[in-house]
């Protein structure tokens, strides 16, 4: 991972896999590791690299990557159509590699509405899933994080720590919400039960018999 700027100013950061980024330049580099991995049968590293082309050079996302930016992060449009800050020229040099080796399905910017400490994500649909519905393929595609850019700095740890507050305070806001809403339909239960079943009977009043 790389820190592009040193001030407090904008901060730029890409989340390059060391150990890869030999193989996006270095032909030689590259077509060793490939003949290497179809000697020992490697099929998994198929689903990172397209062939002829170096591997995926960025850090996947686990689980709780994708949950933590989510949460900071929870609007999603199309790299192509992010208009809500200049997208640094460092993040679209990596958008240009990924383009070139073809790394990836689709890329998006995620950002937050009111802080907009974007980050640029890297979808790679697996086969089997292409041509499934657009949700199933954005969930089960295998995500790389690009870069991001921000107005302060703050490493992943800080991010995962500061998305779990945020995930505590806005599930126990929403559950607190929820329990006003049935002690309320607790306490009024009484009368619907009278406005469903009062007049239940009809009247016999004035019958004739």
């Amino acid at each position: 991972m790389t820190n592009n700027n040193e001030s407090m100013a904008t901060v730029v950061e890409t989340f390059f896999v060391e150990e890869t980024t030999n193989l996006i330049h270095d032909g030689e580099a590259l077509k060793t590791w490939s003949e290497k991995c179809a000697e020992l049968g490697l099929e998994g590293q198929k689903e990172v690299v397209t062939v002829g082309k170096s591997p995926i050079p960025f850090l996947w996302m686990n689980d709780a990557l994708v949950a933590t930016f989510e949460t900071l992060c929870p609007t999603k449009v199309k790299i192509t159509a992010y208009d809500k800050s200049p997208i640094p020229v460092e993040i679209l040099e990596l958008v240009s590699l990924s383009q070139k080796e073809s790394y990836f399905d689709f890329m998006e910017i995620w950002f937050n509405e009111q802080v907009k400490d974007p980050v640029c994500v890297g979808y790679r649909i697996p086969d089997d899933h292409k041509n499934k519905s657009e949700w199933e393929r954005q969930y089960y595609a295998k995500k790389y994080l690009l870069g991001r850019w921000a107005d302060v700095k703050a490493s992943l740890d800080t991010l995962v720590e500061r998305a779990k507050n945020l995930f505590i305070a806005q599930t126990t806001t929403a559950l607190k919400q929820n329990i006003k809403n049935f002690q309320r339909q607790l306490e009024d239960v009484e009368m619907d039960a009278a406005r469903k079943f009062g007049e239940a009977m009809p009247a016999t009043t004035g019958l004739p018999f």
